[in-house]
């Protein structure tokens, strides 16, 4: 084979992947039912719902609103009446629900409620959704909101720039690589993500990958097709519930139990979402 040819890139290539992998079971957000109520105690996380004591399986008598409804094993337990597991666990996907319109204003609640019922009923499957992924376009899209697509595109100009190759070789393709680990990948972390239902959907972007699909040169442009593909955690780990802004919202102490207290369990999830982003220059 001509070594010339070999540096050159068979495309589809991928050009870049995070250093945290796919599909990682290995990660804390991952675990479930892996606490007990001891647990809990040392974390300090025992108010956990405003309705219900779900460790004592105990339904609050809310007509008497004076009460304190701290949930905590040495203080008086307030009066109300015992329920089954299976009506507390109700109770408190209702109530999170519900506690999710903090993040989730009018008609975009509808895509973290879709998650939560996916948390409840889904048993840890694999989530995805078309409009997860319009979102995701949307953000590598957007300017202002983050350099990798701007960064990719003027590398590859500059290389045809000042190159006569008509192909991408693999000098250039680390090049590119080195460029996007200095910029700021896409994430749901934009100001309207606060309260659009996106930013708790998918709090923070666990893994992604970059593929050139296609690159095409021509006398005075060129123009190429990127395909991108993310992955999340819908699951929260110790450090989100013990955070000093997160653990001062109930939505995050009833998910955290729910998924990882022994006696409930409730599998967490991966969210996949991907983007086909068109690319281009002049010469």
């Amino acid at each position: 084979m001509n070594f010339d040819m070999a540096l050159f890139m068979q495309l589809p290539c991928q050009i870049f992947q995070t250093n945290r992998p796919f599909n990682d079971k290995s990660a804390d957000d991952m675990r479930c039912g892996d606490l007990n109520d001891d647990d809990f105690i040392r974390m300090g996380i025992t108010d956990i719902s405003g309705r219900v004591n779900p460790f004592k399986l105990i339904r609050y008598d809310l007509s008497n609103a004076y009460q304190s409804f701290d949930a905590g094993f040495n203080s008086q337990i307030p009066s109300g009446w015992s329920i089954s597991k299976d009506e507390c666990i109700e109770i408190l996907f209702d109530e999170m629900k519900e506690l999710s319109t903090l993040f989730a204003q009018d008609n975009n609640k509808y895509r973290i409620h879709e998650l939560i019922e996916h948390f409840h009923y889904g048993d840890g499957a694999p989530w995805r959704s078309m409009q997860l992924d319009l979102a995701y376009k949307d953000i590598i899209e957007g300017i202002g909101t983050n350099d990798t697509l701007l960064k990719i595109n003027e590398s590859i100009n500059d290389y045809f720039i000042y190159n006569k190759n008509i192909r991408f070789d693999i000098f250039t393709a680390k090049i590119v690589r080195d460029i996007i680990y200095n910029t700021w990948l896409p994430k749901f972390n934009r100001s309207e993500d606060r309260y659009n239902g996106l930013g708790i959907s998918v709090h923070d972007v666990y893994a992604q990958e970059i593929t050139l699909i296609r690159l095409q040169r021509y006398a005075l442009s060129w123009e190429g097709l990127l395909h991108f593909r993310g992955q999340d955690h819908f699951g929260l780990d110790k450090t989100d519930v013990t955070n000093k802004i997160y653990k001062n919202f109930r939505f995050f102490r009833i998910w955290f139990f729910l998924q990882r207290h022994k006696d409930y369990a409730f599998k967490p999830f991966y969210t996949n979402f991907s983007a086909h982003v068109r690319i281009e220059g002049g010469i």
